[in-house]
């Protein structure tokens, strides 16, 4: 796993790290990622110049500025780069669905190991349940001339198929054609840019995955719900304005 990485406390002395975080980062915790964002995060002028020049757009250059500039830019496939023990919380929103389940039993077991005895796993993911619900509805809809649109009714098929399918990812099929072409020769289709879905996850299977792990008192929450104290405040599943971050999905914590 290479070098151990030192780790940030909060004020209350507990220790919390947010794996695959994306730009979606509380400055207090440990956040770990392998996305360009958290390579720039640590050239934040490299980052202004790439916007003046036209190859970061203003809507990435914005998100990225909402980073940790404190990220810790770290590939999963080789493991947590940290000690066994470290952490009171660890947790991972829509990142599992991205593994295949042999890989996404690994990482369960690396979140494990890095967990105080009694830290809290938080695991978010796609509900495959809401998304089939959701097509039943639009379904059922349609064949009884309801309100729905066909195109609403596409929308439902394409939340569930989509990101199994897509060849290029989405950031970068909505730039520019000189930044996508670019982006497509240094980072590869969407499969080496691991933004594909290998797998989904419902109620049961999730939390019979994290019980096969180890973990006890597996239960399923909600964006505002947690037995990670002052959840609330950290605004990882909840936006500054209340409003949750991704709808449609689950929420399921097991203490080790």
């Amino acid at each position: 796993m290479g070098k151990r990485k030192s780790v940030k406390t909060l004020d209350d002395g507990r220790v919390m790290l947010n794996i695959a975080c994306g730009t979606k980062t509380n400055w207090g915790w440990n956040n770990l990622d392998f996305s360009t964002y958290a390579l720039l995060a640590h050239h934040r002028t490299l980052a202004s110049f790439l916007k003046r020049i036209g190859l970061l757009s203003s809507t990435r250059y914005k998100r990225l500025l909402g980073v940790d500039p404190g990220i810790i830019r770290h590939d999963l496939r080789k493991g947590i780069p940290f000690g066994n023990n470290t952490f009171d919380v660890v947790y991972h929103s829509h990142f599992l669905e991205h593994l295949d389940r042999r890989a996404a039993l690994s990482i369960l077991r690396e979140c494990y190991r890095v967990l105080k005895p009694g830290g809290i796993l938080r695991v978010v993911v796609p509900d495959l349940r809401i998304l089939i619900q959701n097509y039943n509805v639009s379904f059922s809809a349609l064949e009884n001339n309801g309100d729905v649109t066909l195109d609403r009714h596409l929308d439902s098929v394409g939340a569930i198929f989509d990101q199994m399918v897509r060849e290029s990812p989405r950031g970068t099929t909505q730039q520019p054609p000189l930044v996508r072409m670019i982006e497509r020769l240094l980072r590869g289709d969407a499969a080496k840019t691991g933004e594909v879905h290998r797998w989904m996850y419902d109620e049961y299977s999730l939390k019979a995955l994290l019980s096969e792990i180890g973990f006890k008192d597996v239960r399923v929450q909600d964006a505002r719900t947690s037995g990670i104290r002052g959840w609330d405040r950290f605004h990882l599943d909840i936006n500054q304005d209340g409003s949750v971050y991704k709808p449609e999905s689950l929420y399921v914590e097991g203490t080790k």
